[in-house]
């Protein structure tokens, strides 16, 4: 059993979001993340992980490539394996990350995909 301490683990940058790993396992890791107004990911993927964020704070866009939605406090979203997609702070935000596959390295695209 492993305990995580949510509130002490928290950081922010004026540069760029910060992750903090809570917990790993070979087929999962959580982390807290803190972003500032207006820090946004690359546009990527993670081929072999699931990718689900919770938000605990502030409001963020995002965005899969099809949708881009506006979420607040107590809102969860799922990016399912493989699927491209973009997070983007409006406010000062803290959203806490659960990554579920063994493989959980991003994989980054210039553009979301073209879809018919």
């Amino acid at each position: 059993m492993n305990i995580v301490d949510l509130g002490g683990s928290l950081k922010f940058s004026s540069e760029h979001h910060v992750y903090t790993t809570l917990s790993e396992t070979p087929h999962s890791a959580i982390s807290i993340v803190g972003w500032e107004p207006g820090q946004t990911s690359p546009i990527h993927s993670h081929p072999d992980a699931d990718e689900i964020y919770h938000v605990l704070e502030g409001e963020g866009l995002f965005n899969d490539g099809t949708r881009e939605v506006k979420l607040g406090p107590g809102a969860t979203v799922v990016f399912p394996a493989g699927e491209v997609h973009r997070v983007q702070s409006i406010t000062r935000m803290v959203l806490y990350r659960v990554q579920a596959g063994a493989d959980r390295a991003p994989k980054m695209v210039a553009a979301f995909p073209t879809r018919a």
